[in-house]
């Protein structure tokens, strides 16, 4: 009998194992993941659903509900869609049809979805379809691409249609509303006549977009803009005339210079003065790094002129602009001539003096008074015969002595004659020669 029995139990043993006893890996099926749902952005009667299942789908069924009435107006079947990306398991499907429903509107859609392992999903929230018109402008164009300075007016034409969502027909949409915005700014609103058409007309004070949009001025019809076209700027062209200085002079520092310009524009009638426009007028060195001296501001009179007196420090030239904050004038500037300033050098004293060696000892000293000095002072010693006519013998250098810059030197073997210092001019210092002294032999 033990034997019968422990037979049995080994046969039921088998017999547990072959029925596949759930092994401790294994994984039950997983049901379909509607992702979401809604309209083809597009394309508004198209309906595309995002789903992904552990298996291929094999069927998917959505049902259209209205958010007015809560109630359902359409059922689309599994063979309504088609797969536009992605893979059966895992992918995209849009209705192979826009959608035809009775009315406009917001509508709710609940998806049901079935996968190739018989799992089955319902999702009352999967999304939502948008079943409204899409606007569409057709030639939208201006009258003019450019203003100028007394033609600031731009006239703007175009159609506007709208996409029906069930049949993607574009319609005039009469008796619209439509913005014609200036710099994304609404400057004007005109409506649309029986064939869709508009035309209204804008202000332009700068280069920026001028472009036509709706914005929800009847139900069930969505937002949208025509491409902005840009309006570009023709300036009122505008120069400067300097009157004086009209050459190139020479001044010692602290003297006054006038420097007197007259703006003009360009009219029909040529060249015109140009009345109530601001600018200022600056010194500026001839010398790289040097700083510019700021002369005075302005706003041109009835004549267009301008003038000012200025003592510059430096060589230079003036400058004069104009700038206005009306994009439709041209800035203008211009320079004068170059007025080149030079600061005073003096020999304070200077004296020659035969030497036991048959030679000559010159000495001297030399001031600046305009307190400026060069970066060295070479001093020239001129020798003449006569007086009159004078050969440089040798250079000195002058250094600051605590008194004055002083130089001296000894000039060999040299007959008698008369003798003298110069310093000679450079390009910011005035030449300067020494009282003429005579040496017997």
């Amino acid at each position: 009998m033990f034997r019968r029995r422990a037979a049995w139990a080994a046969v039921g043993t088998v017999a547990l194992l072959l029925a596949g006893t759930p092994a401790a890996n294994a994984v039950e099926g997983q049901a379909p993941d509607v992702r979401w749902a809604h309209s083809v952005s597009d394309d508004l009667g198209t309906l595309a659903v995002g789903i992904s299942s552990d298996s291929a789908l094999t069927e998917i069924k959505a049902h259209i509900v209205s958010y007015a009435t809560d109630q359902e107006v359409a059922v689309v079947e599994n063979d309504a869609f088609t797969l536009v990306s992605g893979t059966p398991d895992d992918g995209v499907w849009h209705t192979k049809q826009p959608l035809n429903l009775a009315d406009l509107g917001s509508y709710s859609v609940r998806v049901e979805a079935t996968d190739d392992d018989g799992d089955r999903t319902i999702d009352n929230s999967a999304g939502d379809l948008v079943y409204y018109v899409t606007p569409v402008f057709e030639d939208v164009r201006t009258d003019r691409t450019e203003v100028d300075f007394d033609h600031r007016q731009v006239r703007v034409d175009g159609i506007l249609k709208g996409r029906w969502p069930a049949t993607r027909e574009l319609k005039p949409l009469a008796d619209h509303r439509v913005d014609l915005d200036v710099d994304y700014w609404t400057e004007a609103t005109v409506r649309t006549d029986a064939e869709g058409r508009f035309s209204g007309t804008v202000t332009v004070n700068d280069a920026v977009p001028v472009q036509a949009v709706y914005r929800y001025d009847k139900p069930y019809v969505l937002y949208g803009d025509a491409a902005p076209i840009h309006i570009g700027v023709r300036q009122v062209a505008t120069r400067w005339t300097v009157q004086a200085p009209a050459e190139a002079q020479t001044i010692d520092l602290g003297q006054q210079v006038t420097l007197t310009a007259t703006l003009e524009r360009e009219t029909s009638q040529g060249w015109l003065p140009f009345e109530g426009q601001s600018g200022g007028v600056l010194f500026e060195p001839s010398a790289a790094g040097n700083q510019f001296e700021t002369v005075g501001y302005f706003t041109t009179g009835e004549d267009g002129k301008v003038t000012f007196a200025h003592a510059p420090w430096q060589t230079g030239s003036f400058h004069v602009a104009s700038h206005s904050d009306d994009p439709f004038i041209a800035s203008a500037s211009a320079n004068s001539a170059q007025i080149t300033v030079l600061r005073a050098s003096v020999f304070t004293s200077f004296s020659a003096a035969r030497t036991q060696s048959n030679g000559v000892h010159v000495e001297g000293a030399m001031d600046f008074p305009d307190g400026w000095t060069p970066a060295t002072i070479p001093v020239h010693i001129q020798y003449s015969r006569n007086g009159k006519q004078w050969t440089d013998v040798l250079t000195a250098e002058a250094y600051w002595s605590g008194s004055g810059y002083a130089f001296s030197a000894d000039i060999p073997d040299v007959e008698s004659g008369y003798f003298r210092a110069h310093f000679k001019a450079t390009d910011a210092f005035r030449a300067a020669t020494s009282e003429t002294v005579k040496v017997r032999g």
